[in-house]
């Protein structure tokens, strides 16, 4: 276990650290994680038990999300999108049958292990248009006005730099494009003390900022008609400040 504290950590220290727990979660979904994983907490945040059922195991195994960012996804054929953090390709495997044959979805991680899971998973599953790579939330390697859509759900709260990340996620956005994503966000800044070590970060506290703190960020980087779909609580949001955000906002 890492002991050396949360704040005496460089952004690089932080990001290694997601890599590696990110990694097992792929590797060993079954071991013991202060976090929520797998079906079970997929069924109880919405995903469709029956479609669930249909699919392989490993494709719901490693799911590690905030919440389920489906019912306000609205995603339209043809579209381009791209899911930032996408495990093991649950939620690509539902925006890949959203946007249909003539659309397609690119999935990035942090994890070469969740990276290689995906592919296997979404090969598995016969579908054909999606791209997964490997890369950072803060330097995401795609053309300037890419995709129509960037989703995300849960990865804010696990960057070090979440600044960097917006302006990323901006950039990529075509003009009119929208970002739909679930988050952590905290209703109050967190008493001191209380962000400890890499655990906290983990456990969805470390990183997370207060909401109003969360949404200026998004206005700094250009965002506009920023929604808050909704605000619910779950197994992800175990302290009690914590509450996860579902949001839609749009580049102009």
């Amino acid at each position: 276990m890492n002991e050396k504290p949360l704040s005496k950590m460089t952004q690089d220290e932080i990001k290694n650290a997601v890599k590696e727990k990110y990694g097992k979660v792929a590797k060993e979904p079954c071991a013991n994680f202060n976090f929520p994983v797998g079906k079970a907490f997929a069924l109880k945040v919405g995903y469709p038990k029956d479609i669930l059922d249909k699919l392989p195991p490993s494709m719901y195994e490693s799911f590690t999300g905030a919440n389920n960012p489906q019912p306000f996804i609205n995603l339209k054929k043809g579209e381009v999108v791209l899911d930032l953090g996408c495990g093991a390709g649950l939620d690509v495997y539902f925006y890949a049958q959203a946007v249909g044959g003539k659309g397609k979805v690119y999935g990035l991680d942090i994890s070469e292990d969740m990276v290689n899971k995906a592919k296997r998973n979404l090969g598995a599953a016969g579908i054909k248009n999606v791209e997964i790579k490997c890369g950072h939330s803060d330097n995401l390697g795609f053309q300037d006005n890419f995709f129509d859509v960037v989703a995300s759900n849960g990865i804010y709260n696990l960057s070090p730099d979440k600044e960097v990340v917006m302006r990323d996620v901006f950039r990529v956005l075509k003009p009119g494009g929208r970002t739909v994503f679930c988050e952590i966000v905290l209703k109050e800044k967190l008493p001191e003390g209380v962000k400890k070590n890499i655990d906290d970060w983990f456990r969805c506290i470390g990183g997370a900022l207060p909401e109003g703190e969360f949404f200026a960020l998004m206005q700094k980087a250009g965002f506009k008609n920023i929604e808050i779909i909704s605000k619910v609580r779950n197994a992800r949001t175990g302290h009690p400040l914590a509450i996860c955000a579902n949001v839609r906002a749009y580049k102009p």
